[in-house]
């Protein structure tokens, strides 16, 4: 895969993750080294392991270790923001109950 692919699958991995429409799925993040992207109906999925790759349908894009840390450090500090804010959103929600 030409490099400007592989730049492009990065960036448009990083525009769905800072998404606030999508929603970020970490439950096999420890299993499986896997996390994923999901937008609309579309799945996006960032993989460790040995051969770290984005994965999106047929399509797989190989990744340097150093790339999927970036990727992985970004998505996971991401999904660790969305959850205290819904977990702050849920408190002031029970709070006004």
């Amino acid at each position: 895969m030409a490099e400007l692919e592989k730049e492009k699958a990065i960036i448009i991995t990083r525009i769905l993750i800072d998404n606030e429409e999508s929603f970020l799925d970490t439950k096999y993040a420890k299993s499986h080294e896997k996390v994923a992207v999901m937008y609309k109906g579309h799945v996006v999925e960032l993989v460790g392991g040995e051969s770290k790759s984005i994965k999106y349908l047929d399509l797989k894009v190989s990744l340097s270790k150093k790339e999927y840390k970036e990727l992985y450090i970004h998505f996971m500090e991401v999904a660790k923001k969305r959850q205290e804010e819904n977990t702050l959103k849920k408190f002031n929600d029970l709070e006004n109950t």
